[in-house]
């Protein structure tokens, strides 16, 4: 590539850089020891997934403060210590939110069904308190250091419901830099007083709509100015469809504005196809200047989406609601070429088009990933050239 043509490539990219609008974060789902089991296909489903965030289920604290998940330790004495038993988790937590990727927050869960954690943060925080020497404030201190890339701390207490000690733990986190969440399923006493006190510290809630919550109605969970996520269980009864048309009535009449799944610990169930389908409800990205529309299903009909010119991942895709393995048929704006790739970066077999496609061809229907849009013309460049930027609107010449 001679040196024009590289300057304008870097010009380009800075010019159109951020023309895709962002989305909030408005789709969870758990995360239960599966995503060490089966290392590293589960972070990668993750990442393809179209799930904004995620809530790693779950941190226990014992009697001495020890913090351990799943029978194993994970910080001891103010050290993080599950690298002698996991050594990829920390790297593999990381690469969650390295791109490409669809995840940008993640939370570790403290609590659950018939567990103690908050019994025993109790009694740590009466007998000792919550200072930087005490054995509560190490542990967590040494689990942030380990992986800052972890932004909350997600309360499921389920057991013990004090207020008192559980702002004073939720301030101490704050201090280490977590922030809350929190999941009721019953009680809205204790959680409307300990949300009022922790004020900011705390800044979703995710509701419970299933098993001991199935009854709940999100409208009765507003708490403060605190976004409402409500959830269900991948397993529940009917399935991906049930599930999307449950969160499209909460959506529309009890001001939910996400949704999180419980609970990512199999391969029963697509990751990808339920987050897309959950972003349609929630908001995906949208483009300007769009140059190309893919669609679900032949003859231009399904669920449709228009993308300007770049290269878009799986995760890409992802994050405008396009599930993978879901492109029927395609329009392209003249003088641009599309093509499609059977895996999640541009690898694998591949095939373009020029014009419109009503149908992509049996070889092609429902197998791309990932996806390019980029002109389709000579690859020479000569001449006089006026490059404006669309923020500031001014030009630059070259030669």
């Amino acid at each position: 590539m001679n040196t024009l043509k590289q300057t304008l490539f870097l010009l380009l990219v800075l010019v159109f850089s951020g023309v895709s609008k962002t989305i909030a974060q408005s789709t969870g789902v758990y995360v239960g020891g599966h995503i060490r089991r089966d290392r590293p296909g589960t972070i990668e489903k993750l990442r393809n997934s179209g799930f904004t965030y995620i809530i790693l289920f779950n941190i226990n604290v014992e009697p001495d403060g020890t913090l351990t998940t799943d029978g194993e330790t994970v910080c001891k004495d103010g050290k993080y210590v599950f690298g002698n038993t996991q050594p990829n988790y920390v790297s593999d937590i990381k690469k969650l939110k390295q791109a490409p990727t669809t995840i940008s927050r993640i939370e570790i869960c403290i609590g659950g069904w018939g567990n103690e954690s908050f019994s025993r943060i109790k009694e740590l925080i009466n007998s000792h308190g919550v200072g930087s020497g005490t054995i509560l404030y190490k542990n967590f201190k040494a689990l942030k250091n380990a992986i800052p890339e972890i932004d909350a701390v997600n309360n499921d207490d389920e057991y013990c419901y004090d207020v008192a000690t559980a702002v004073k733990f939720h301030q101490m986190m704050y201090e280490l830099g977590y922030k809350t969440t929190i999941a009721p399923y019953m009680n809205r006493s204790f959680w409307e007083n300990l949300v009022s006190q922790l004020g900011d510290r705390c800044d979703r809630v995710l509701i419970q709509c299933y098993d001991g919550g199935a009854g709940n109605n999100p409208s009765d969970w507003h708490l403060g100015n605190r976004a409402v996520h409500a959830g269900r269980m991948n397993y529940q009864e009917g399935g991906v469809d049930a599930c999307v048309a449950q969160m499209e009535s909460w959506k529309k009449n009890n001001g939910v504005s996400g949704g999180f799944i419980w609970l990512y610990n199999d391969e029963t169930w697509n990751l990808n196809q339920w987050a897309t389908r959950m972003l349609r409800v929630f908001g995906t990205k949208k483009c300007d200047d769009c140059i190309a529309s893919l669609y679900a299903d032949s003859d231009y009909r399904g669920y449709s989406k228009s993308l300007g010119e770049g290269s878009y991942t799986q995760a890409d895709l992802a994050m405008y609601g396009i599930s993978a393995k879901d492109i029927s048929s395609l329009k392209v704006t003249k003088g641009f070429k599309i093509t499609l790739y059977e895996n999640a970066d541009f690898t694998g077999n591949s095939k373009s088009w020029t014009t419109d496609a009503s149908f992509v061809g049996g070889d092609w229907n429902d197998k791309a990933c990932s996806v390019r849009i980029e002109p389709n013309g000579k690859s020479g460049l000569s001449g006089n050239f006026k490059i404006m930027n669309r923020n500031s609107g001014k030009y630059l010449d070259l030669d």
